[in-house]
């Protein structure tokens, strides 16, 4: 984090910086520093797993020219470090950070091509008297920035931001419209007006008052044209398209260097999250083999409701494995407590309610390693969601009856179908279905889990805040990548929209926020992004064979795993949020979402909620999704009106002052 400071040298200064750290010393309980360069203040909370004493940030390159905060690895700084030494360079240090100073100042911006991690940094450059802030290409690492009298003020998480004197503080509306259809707040905006996050795969410079915005990486579907962003070369005049044994012996090599960039570029114990369901396993078995660390610690999530439960499966792979396996038991009482007790002082809210049994699973395993691997990134790299089979059922549907037609016989099934209170049921994905069907792939896969869809919002916000909304779509990030990729089917238009915000807006700001307020880094081979890359280059029928998702990853790892768990359906990580509103978190809720609260706020339609928080608790219909993303936000809503934090008020954290003058 950090913030333009032309009065370099002043007290000041680090009661700032400690003010604003203070609200992210759970990012990094290893030691902090900050300095002053150029005119611009940098700090830095470490989380280490590479030469802690060498690698303490701020780090000022060899020529004092450029200084910067990293948050996140690279995972191939072992490489690169060679690469410098052969140029002449002698680093000091055995850190990663280092390796990207310097080579940003043999590259410049260039770097980014050359970097394999997940990773937010920002750098400051007195040689141009520019600050850049960059996200890797997935956005797996949080970067907020906002404009202040200075110049800019930057940090990783939003209320370590709003904790800069002249941040902004008042509630975005139009973002607002897009959490209550996406479950996230998309970058580049935030929860607060004014504030914005870098996106993925870009970079923000800022010199002399002026901003510039570069995207230097998207993901790109198809075989021609990401085969040509990932460096395949063709054959002749035609892009050849590999066959099947040839497509699962690159991408089991590719995920295998993945895994092992992961696991070998720390001398620390890495564990993984393992959920029984295909993806983790995978991760879990390959880490075991190359793990220098063996056996591996393995961690799942045990509910109490059997219907949500996967512990049986995970054991059964733990077992399979021989990894040192824990099995994490959850019941509502601990759920509600992570809400009672963390969700008012939320970085931004977040409308997936998975990020609870995370977030217990992370604490619990932060006491026996301080990272981890997770199976993140599989279901949208290889097409593993339902709504990816629903959506190649409905194409060929909807080519022999049309849509009304079809909606109407999804609609008999689910009166027809037994109601079922368990983890994404088939009613359920029915009703859900139902609700996009007249719509187009790239809406589809919202329109069918939107806590809202865009039609709902006006009934749901009150006339003052809804005029705001004029001519806003929450779609346009979505559309702003298809409109460079004009020839996606209709399955690869669904991939990409997922891809845009739901990985990057809403599984990846989980699994950080998750992860880090435990401090515990988790780590996604899945997302490496040569695999990425690889993966987005090769034909829909290599990843949905006909309708059975994540092809290639079945094929690979059959030899690996118990055959059951190559087959199994894919069940999903949610907790029983239904009977958790209606029982543990009722009393939070009823006043949480009371007409005075609401009025007080000034958003909703108390009239609406009241209706919607009556059918739950009446058992009428499940409004449990809707009331979970009204009851997140309010909670953040009233810590920020409050002027609440993340951290007790005790909390601060000894700087190390190191000043530096570029030469």
């Amino acid at each position: 984090m950090g913030f333009s400071d032309p009065g370099a040298g002043q007290g000041d200064s680090r009661v700032l910086a400690e003010r604003m750290l203070a609200a992210v010393a759970h990012r990094g309980p290893d030691g902090s520093g900050w300095c002053h360069h150029g005119g611009v203040t940098l700090a830095h909370c470490a989380l280490t797993f590479v030469d802690p004493l060498g690698g303490r940030q701020p780090f000022v390159s060899a020529s004092g020219a450029t200084a910067l905060v990293l948050n996140g690895e690279i995972y191939n700084h072992a490489g690169l470090r060679d690469e410098l030494r052969a140029w002449g360079v002698h680093p000091r240090s055995d850190s990663d950070t280092e390796v990207l100073v310097e080579l940003y100042e043999r590259l410049g911006m260039r770097v980014l091509e050359r970097v394999r991690g997940m990773f937010a940094f920002v750098l400051h450059d007195a040689r141009t008297g520019s600050t850049v802030l960059a996200r890797d290409p997935m956005g797996k690492k949080p970067l907020y920035y906002t404009r202040v009298p200075a110049g800019l003020a930057f940090a990783s998480e939003l209320t370590a931001l709003l904790r800069h004197p002249d941040a902004p503080r008042t509630p975005d509306v139009r973002a607002l419209a897009d959490y209550l259809v996406l479950q996230a707040f998309p970058a580049p905006g935030s929860a607060v007006a004014g504030v914005h996050k870098v996106r993925p795969g870009s970079y923000v410079e800022y010199a002399q008052g002026a901003r510039r915005e570069v995207e230097y990486w998207q993901p790109v579907l198809g075989r021609a044209d990401a085969a040509a962003a990932a460096g395949h070369q063709p054959l002749g005049n035609t892009r050849r398209v590999p066959g099947t044994r040839e497509a699962a012996e690159r991408f089991e090599a590719l995920f295998r260097a993945a895994v092992a960039r992961r696991v070998t570029s720390t001398d620390r114990r890495l564990g993984v999250l393992l959920s029984g369901g295909l993806d983790s396993s995978a991760v879990a078995a390959v880490a075991q083999e190359l793990s220098p660390h063996a056996p591996v610690p393995t961690f799942s999530a045990g509910f109490e409701h059997p219907d949500f439960d996967e512990s049986a499966h995970a054991e059964a792979v733990a077992r399979h494995l021989g990894t040192e396996h824990h099995v994490v038991r959850i019941g509502g009482r601990d759920l509600a407590e992570v809400v009672e007790s963390e969700y008012a002082h939320a970085d931004e809210p977040l409308a997936d309610p998975s990020l609870l049994p995370t977030r217990i699973v992370c604490r619990a395993a932060r006491r026996q390693v301080r990272g981890v691997l997770t199976g993140d990134g599989a279901d949208e790299l290889l097409l593993g969601y339902r709504y990816f089979q629903a959506e190649r059922a409905i194409a060929a549907l909807l080519r022999i009856m049309p849509a009304p037609r079809l909606e109407a016989l999804v609609k008999v099934l689910v009166r027809r179908l037994p109601a079922r209170t368990g983890n994404l049921p088939v009613t359920a994905a029915l009703r859900q279905l139902a609700r996009g069907l007249r719509s187009t792939p790239e809406h589809r896969f919202y329109l069918s889990t939107a806590p809202f869809v865009p039609a709902e919002l006006p009934g749901l916000l009150r006339p003052e805040v809804r005029a705001e909304l004029a001519g806003h779509d929450p779609f346009a990030e979505i559309f702003r990548l298809l409109d460079g990729q004009p020839r996606l089917t209709g399955v690869q238009r669904s991939q990409l929209a997922v891809i845009t915000h739901f990985l990057r807006d809403v599984i990846l700001t989980k699994t950080d926020r998750g992860g880090m307020r435990s401090s515990l880094e988790l780590r996604a081979p899945f997302l490496d992004l040569d695999l990425v890359e690889y993966g987005n280059s090769l034909p829909t029928g290599l990843k949905l064979r006909r309708f059975t998702g994540k092809y290639l990853l079945r094929r690979i790892s059959a030899p690996w795993l118990p055959q059951q768990i190559v087959r199994r359906t894919k069940l999903g990580f949610r907790p029983p949020l239904a009977a958790l509103l209606r029982n543990e978190l009722r009393p939070l809720l009823l006043d949480t979402l009371s007409a005075p609260a609401l009025e007080r706020g000034g958003l909703f339609d108390a009239g609406v909620v009241r209706g919607l928080t009556d059918d739950h608790l009446s058992g009428r219909r499940d409004t449990s999704r809707r009331l979970w993303s009204l009851l997140t936000y309010q909670l953040w809503y009233e810590g920020l009106a409050a002027g609440s934090g993340p951290t007790a008020p005790h909390a601060r954290l000894a700087l190390t002052e190191e000043t530096h003058r570029a030469r």
